[in-house]
């Protein structure tokens, strides 16, 4: 069975700033007690400015989620 999620940044990329890196950590720890590993896609945590101007950079992120194997819940 594949447990594996990955974190997409489409809105605005705040996961990448350094203040909210607490409430990342709490969503982290949360989701991992749920049993699921997390991947964090190559342009989430870029922050606000970064993915605010690379919009094409997001569609990449979830395009790639899409297709990749280990991500999803299967069973």
């Amino acid at each position: 069975m594949i447990r594996n999620v990955a974190i997409v940044s489409l809105s605005s990329g705040i996961i990448g700033e350094p203040f909210i890196n607490f409430e990342v950590e709490i969503g982290l720890r949360r989701l991992k007690e749920l049993g699921l590993n997390v991947k964090f896609m190559p342009h989430a945590r870029m922050g606000l400015d970064y993915v605010k101007e690379h919009p094409e950079k997001r569609a990449e992120d979830l395009l790639e989620a899409f297709r990749d194997l280990e991500v999803g819940i299967r069973f």
